[in-house]
């Protein structure tokens, strides 16, 4: 899947996103296997003792002899083909256990153990709807059966079901509060429905009750990183990475969260890393060059993008970003090139005729650059760059009336774009309309103010920040202060401002910080929160 970052003006790159989900099993955080020695009656059969004592010490070569020669002499016995058919699960023969667990609800249609673990093995043989199924007639034998829920809420999840899911889910959290897997499903269900608040709740409730889960802690990277908490997200990608070193999608997606934050020497350090240890991973050398680019070093972006046009040669966003270096570099035909590989690969990629556009543009050529911008927006309807490109080459062209379309369209698409609201006011007052180009200009004027104010409460907050390193409290709580006046809309400076104020034993100031904080962020919570 992939991310488009805005990394100066309109330039845009594009990053390679990675969602583990897309890649791996949907059973990975399953329960593996069922709880022995529960079942819907005493096993009084010595045989059939025998076999579940030697299956509960994982003797299954003989728990399997021993309950096949239990079934000769109890052919008709639910219970003797279901631990039947957890031995040959273990053992890892799926169609043998398939086969006990139907002869198990066969003799038994009224064993939920049986059905759950008959869907189980069918969803790992991808019969996904057949699982679904026997989950759903696990949980009418026994609505409380924990297993069986949790199981159908994670498959429904899988198959994009999460209204579905989400009911099966909360049941299994209600049956089992601790755990931890039964929350991470639930978080990622509600992620899906867009409920990411909700969802980061259940996915820090899933990490609490077990650390160690890799998976778990790269999901929550995935969406503090949706939620624009980078700081957070960089964390949990490299806890995940620290605990399962094959997990390379966190690698990638921290160096990709590194970008995002600025910090392009360290995003390469790990890149560099990833692509040593995983050179034919196209997606880390895509991020690898954009965190050159935004180091500066266009060249070394330009090596990498054409190596990876080498080995991805079907990679339209390969061709598309190498000339986007090439175009940094202002080597516009060698960009022209690439670029016009990247749209025959894939035509759809709106990014690619609106760069052709630009290059297009600055090399005189208007005509062509008019209909790269008009294919780009024919890609994507609301995409404001193009719409804007397409305004100043009709502004320059005299066609006043089509360029104020296109100024206007700009401003519904970004409606905090500065220099859209100046290049209206400007075609306007050509019309003559004075009191429109009056009030765009007086929006300009306000855009560049609140953005010039947000850059400088940034500032602010850093040093309010070193500040409270040289232990000056009152110092950065003025710094903090005035972050806050400067861009009432940032929740980091009503967050940091919070803290501090605690620390000051300003308790009551502190806490209508941090609810205004978690109302502009809802993932900033007091460090103390339980929530």
């Amino acid at each position: 899947m992939m991310f488009a970052v805005y990394l100066a003006h309109s330039t845009v790159f594009r990053l390679a996103f990675l969602r583990l989900f897309v890649f791996l099993p949907v059973f990975l955080l399953l329960l593996s296997f069922p709880i022995l020695g529960a079942s819907a009656s005493p096993v009084q059969n010595p045989l059939l003792t025998e076999g579940l004592k030697l299956l509960q010490a994982n003797d299954l070569e003989r728990a399997k002899r021993k309950l096949e020669e239990f079934l000769k002499l109890e052919p008709t016995s639910a219970e003797g083909h279901y631990l039947l058919g957890v031995t040959y699960e273990r053992k890892g023969d799926l169609p043998s256990a398939v086969r006990a667990y139907r002869n198990a609800v066969q003799h038994a249609p009224g064993m939920a153990r049986a059905h759950d673990r008959l869907g189980f093995v069918l969803g790992l043989q991808g019969k996904v709807q057949e699982a679904i199924g026997e989950f759903e007639k696990a949980i009418e034998l026994d609505p409380n059966f924990f297993d069986a829920q949790y199981h159908l809420g994670a498959t429904l999840w899988w198959t994009k079901e999460p209204d579905r899911a989400l009911a099966a889910l909360r049941k299994a959290v209600g049956l089992a509060p601790d755990h931890p897997e039964a929350h991470y499903y639930l978080g990622l269900t509600e992620k899906l429905k867009g409920n990411l608040e909700v969802a980061l709740n259940e996915l820090h409730r899933a990490v609490k009750l077990n650390p160690a889960l890799a998976v778990v802690r790269f999901q929550l990277g995935l969406a503090l990183q949706e939620a624009g908490d980078l700081d957070g997200a960089v964390g949990e990608f490299k806890k995940a990475f620290d605990l399962n070193s094959a997990l390379t999608e966190a690698a990638n997606n921290l160096g990709l969260a590194l970008i995002q934050k600025g910090e392009a020497e360290e995003a390469v350090a790990i890149l560099q890393a990833l692509v040593r240890a995983h050179p034919e991973n196209a997606a880390a050398r895509l991020n690898l060059g954009s965190a050159f680019l935004q180091k500066g070093d266009v060249s070394a972006a330009v090596e990498v993008y054409r190596e990876l046009t080498r080995i991805a040669p079907t990679s339209a966003e390969a061709f598309y970003n190498l000339g986007m270096a090439l175009k940094q570099k202002d080597e516009f035909q060698a960009a022209e090139a690439e670029l016009q590989t990247a749209i025959k690969l894939d035509p759809a990629l709106s990014e690619a005729h609106y760069t052709l556009g630009v290059v297009l543009w600055q090399n005189g050529r208007a005509s062509e650059a008019i209909a790269s911008f008009r294919a780009a927006i024919a890609q994507k309807t609301n995409y404001a760059d193009p719409h804007y490109m397409l305004g100043t080459i009709l502004k320059q062209q005299r066609k006043l009336e089509e360029a104020i379309l296109e100024f206007r369209q700009t401003i519904d698409y970004q409606p905090r774009s500065a220099e859209a609201y100046l290049s209206l006011g400007q075609v306007l007052q050509q019309k003559g309309d004075s009191d429109g180009a009056a009030a765009a200009f007086a929006e300009a004027e306000r855009l560049n103010k609140r953005k010039a104010d947000e850059q400088a409460a940034i500032f602010a907050v850093n040093a309010g920040l070193q500040k409270l390193k040289r232990n000056d409290l009152a110092g950065a709580i003025s710094k903090f202060r005035e972050a806050v006046r400067l861009a009432p809309e940032s929740p980091q400076a009503h967050y940091q401002l919070a803290l501090a104020l605690r620390g000051s034993g300003e308790k009551e100031d502190a806490q209508l910080h941090f609810q205004e904080a978690r109302r502009l962020a809802p993932y900033l919570k007091p460090p103390d929160s339980s929530e």
